[in-house]
């Protein structure tokens, strides 16, 4: 498997950049500016058109391939965008919403160039849906991160009688960590998912050099589930709760973007 070379204009990841850092700025505006409603979601839903016209081009012109760690963190960014659309909905969410895309501009803006590896025929669905389904689970597990980044901002206000000063465009303490563990449950469903399919499909893992990549993700899912469950029958909150959710997602990324990096720019090998 020889890793190739894969460059699009510089113009595509300025204009990129622009769009989501636009749209973020614009969106955490409009919580308090409804005016600005319109050309907040213009400027999303550009950017997540363009975004999508890049990743499609991308495949079209480099054939079968395995994605690498910059198309990893590109359709990532893309998929955050989408999150934050959804998230957006209700207009409380925004400044959540507006992190997230301005995270999508930062890993949009990688979209220009990286190492694509090119495969002997195209893979199959198996693959695909594992992708996809690893790629929505990273996601919405990203976005319940930044949550809980959030979240910890709050508690901090609070704990230091500060949360009156906080900006309006902040949502109330409750509303964040509602929302954090609906990102959890659907990220935690994805992830499941994800897990399955790998174990199916995956050959070898260790011909694949996939061991770190499971062992680490396996951890992530038990922190997630154990976290849920806490939630659910103890009502885990707050601290602990932002504890386990940081601890989470750091597991999976050094899962797939940790493994990727370690492989490809490393080891020089690839898979998935």
């Amino acid at each position: 498997m020889i890793p190739t070379a894969v460059t699009q204009p510089l113009a595509l990841a300025i204009t990129l950049f622009v769009l989501y850092a636009g749209a973020a700025w614009v969106m955490l505006r409009s919580v308090s500016r409804p005016r600005l409603d319109a050309l907040a979601w213009t400027l999303t839903i550009g950017a997540l058109l363009a975004h999508s016209g890049a990743l499609v081009h991308l495949m079209r012109a480099i054939g079968p391939f395995s994605i690498g760690l910059l198309e990893a963190v590109s359709l990532l960014a893309w998929t955050l965008g989408v999150v934050a659309a959804f998230i957006a909905v209700e207009r409380p969410n925004r400044a959540l919403a507006a992190m997230l895309l301005a995270l999508a501009a930062a890993g949009a803006a990688g979209t220009r160039s990286g190492l694509t590896f090119t495969e002997e025929s195209a893979p199959g669905w198996e693959l695909t849906a594992h992708i996809l389904l690893s790629m929505g689970a990273a996601a919405l597990l990203c976005a319940a991160a930044v949550t809980a980044l959030l979240l910890l901002f709050l508690h901090g206000r609070l704990r230091s009688r500060r949360i009156a000063s906080l900006p309006s465009a902040l949502p109330p303490l409750e509303s964040v960590e509602k929302l954090m563990f609906r990102l959890i449950g659907g990220g935690f469903a994805l992830l499941s998912l994800a897990l399955l399919t790998g174990f199916i499909f995956v050959t070898n893992l260790f011909a694949q050099h996939l061991v770190h990549k499971t062992v680490l993700s396996l951890i992530a899912w038990v922190l997630f589930g154990v976290l849920l469950i806490g939630r659910k029958r103890y009502g885990w909150r707050g601290r602990s709760a932002v504890s386990w959710t940081l601890a989470g997602f750091g597991f999976l990324a050094l899962a797939y973007f940790g493994s990727k990096f370690v492989l490809e720019y490393l080891l020089g090998r690839h898979w998935g």
